[in-house]
């Protein structure tokens, strides 16, 4: 390979990546052929050139940061550029006439780009090239100057956007690696569940299994086909005619399918094997459609091959589905719990209905009432709300509590009453806690066991003696109360800090342990442990290691080993061809997906149109039927 083609394939990769930067490795090869001589500078803008002048505005993007990087460094290519420079602000401004390539947004990024960089190339080089002034005056008599962004904003955009999308990436790549071990995990089990439908179609419905491989269909619609000569027997066993005077009908509906076809008790275990593996089918194909979806949102990456996968087993799935539909099979609804503790407690309002009822006779209720009755409009507002609160008759009730009574206390005079010295400082002492057991129990000496006042023999043992009361020793314990401790998380953690192998150290901030490396202990900016015993500890495994395995060596010489495989007699290793990496190059032939496109395509489908044909279709039966009533 020549130095043009090289030079040009290199130019060519480098400008068609569809990357906010270019790539460096190349970019420094680039610089360093350039050095040679200026033969190769020329050889290098003419590939540029060509690479400026394709009909792609990321592509152009890309030969301008190109152009940037070999301007400032060789007076050559500058000369070589002010001499062909109106055809790069057309290439570039799309002025007189010429309007830049799709995409919109790296096109409008492409013209601050460039003028921003004339701009700068006349504040430097001015001077010396006349054709920059002259671009110069033109860019500021036609207004490019008054909404221009400078050189080095548009340098900290560039190096925004390819952080952006260098995160995007790698945010796509960890999404589509773990579609493709979901993908791994569940298409076995589709294929076993599809294998078993097939299966047990077959059995319902059996395949022709002499059926002919090298028949031409078409040949046969049109008539065209060799009709080898047959007798009279080899007619009536092929057709099953004795003449082919008169026809037979065959009805291939679903309809004839399906009178066929029923569940009898000898082929109940087959349909209800196809019924759940339906249901299962059906949550397949919800799967699949996730998955598709989910991969064609995935940029970056070649993902054709998954979804040609995909595709192929979703027709797979939807083919079965349509069987199982043509069947009349329907999915397994999940059965639901019937609520058992509603059940119990309807039981048990039924059962102790007619003992909780109590009937009351109204006429002796009203003899035992005073005659005198007090309208309810006359009483006071609290006794209107609590009636019973004022009944003289519930005090002689042994299970009503009667208020507290309050001591009298004006609004005027309420919290402004000073409390005790003695209790102020108590108070300002005493923690504020929530209400609990321990404080119920703490002022408590003699609690009873039973309080509800009846007493309770036992049936064999009677009456216990005693007072009756809980011990001591448990009060003390209700009177305790568990106080769970929370540790604060430290705010500023420190790093792990353990060598790498690349030479640096582990950034990772956890709590205690670091996953990778163990403990985290304090070391020192190499990485070492401050502790002494665990310093000379590293530095002894460091030692073995370099024993053990060797200390790293340089790779070698190229030159030294093509004279080694030619002392040899021996072809050179082929090297590893890397991956091909894929373009992040916007399709400028792809539609733009805007809600025109999606109503369109949605209006233009298949399903739409059959639709729109019935609606036609009925609607001209509709009018046949009304017009024949009328006559």
């Amino acid at each position: 390979m020549d130095n043009v083609e090289k030079i040009g394939q290199l130019i060519k990769q480098i400008t068609e990546t569809g990357e906010w930067e270019l790539e460096r490795d190349k970019l420094k090869t680039i610089k360093s052929f350039c050095k040679q001589n200026d033969g190769h500078v020329q050889m290098t803008f003419d590939c540029i050139m060509v690479q400026l002048r394709k009909k792609h505005a990321q592509i152009r993007y890309a030969s301008v940061q190109l152009i940037e990087q070999l301007f400032e460094r060789s007076r050559y290519f500058r000369d070589a550029l002010t001499e062909d420079f109106p055809v790069f602000t057309q290439l570039t401004l799309g002025v007189q006439g010429k309007k830049l390539p799709p995409p919109v947004q790296v096109a409008k990024k492409l013209k601050q780009y460039a003028t921003a960089l004339i701009k700068a190339w006349y504040v430097r080089y001015g001077q010396t090239y006349r054709q920059l002034s002259i671009a110069y005056d033109f860019l500021m008599d036609h207004g490019f100057l008054d909404q221009s962004v400078s050189l080095a904003s548009i340098h900290a955009n560039q190096q925004t956007s390819s952080n952006v999308q260098a995160r995007r990436k790698a945010v796509h790549e960890s999404r589509l690696n773990e579609l493709k071990q979901e993908m791994k995990d569940h298409m076995e089990l589709i294929e076993d569940n599809l294998t078993q439908m097939e299966g047990c179609f077959e059995i319902l419905i059996p395949k022709n299994t002499a059926q002919q491989d090298n028949l031409d269909f078409d040949a046969l619609l049109n008539g065209e086909a060799d009709q080898p000569h047959r007798d009279y027997k080899d007619q009536i066993i092929s057709h099953g005619l004795g003449s082919n005077r008169y026809k037979i009908t065959i009805d291939l509906s679903a309809s004839s399918l399906m009178e066929d076809i029923k569940e009898t008790e000898e082929n109940t275990i087959v349909f209800d094997q196809l019924r759940e593996l339906y249901t299962l089918s059906l949550k397949h194909a919800t799967q699949l459609n996730h998955w598709i979806h989910s991969l064609m949102k995935i940029e970056f990456f070649d993902k054709q091959k998954e979804l040609r996968e995909l595709t192929r087993l979703k027709e797979k799935v939807s083919d079965a589905l349509k069987k199982c539909r043509l069947l009349d099979i329907q999915p397994i609804q999940p059965r639901e719990k019937p609520n058992q503790l509603q059940n119990i407690e309807e039981e048990e309002d039924d059962e102790y209905a007619d003992e909780l009822f109590e009937e009351v006779d109204m006429k002796a209720a009203s003899k035992n009432t005073d005659g005198k009755a007090i309208s309810s409009s006359k009483l006071p507002p609290l006794q209107r709300i609590f009636p019973l609160s004022y009944d003289p008759n519930m005090m002689e009730d042994a299970t009503y509590s009667t208020p507290i009574s309050n001591t009298p206390s004006t609004l005027e005079t309420k919290g402004k009453e000073k409390l005790d010295s003695e209790k102020e400082a108590l108070f300002k002492q005493a923690p504020v806690v929530e209400w609990g057991d321990d404080l119920y129990y703490w002022d408590k000496d003699h609690v009873q066991f039973n309080t509800s006042g009846i007493e309770r023999d036992h049936r064999f043992m009677g009456t216990g003696e005693g007072t009756h009361e809980i011990p001591k020793h448990l009060l003390e314990e209700l009177r305790k109360r568990p106080i769970y401790y929370k540790s604060e998380a430290p705010k500023q953690l420190q790093a792990c800090k353990h060598p790498l192998r690349n030479g640096g150290l582990c950034p990772r901030k956890d709590l205690v342990t670091c996953p990778f490396h163990g403990k985290i202990i304090p070391r020192d900016d190499t990485g070492l442990p401050l502790d002494e015993r665990e310093r000379e500890k590293a530095i002894q495994e460091q030692q073995d290691k370099e024993e053990e395995y060797g200390a790293p060596t340089k790779p070698p010489d190229p030159q030294v080993m093509k004279n080694l495989w030619e002392l040899l007699e021996i072809d050179p290793p082929a090297n590893k061809t890397k991956k091909k990496k894929k373009s992040a190059l916007i399709d400028i032939r792809k539609k733009p997906d805007n809600p025109y496109t999606r109503l369109n395509r949605q209006i233009n489908s298949t399903k739409t149109r059959k639709m729109a044909q019935e609606a036609l279709e009925y609607e001209r039966e509709m009018r046949l039927r009304n017009k024949k009533a009328d006559m």
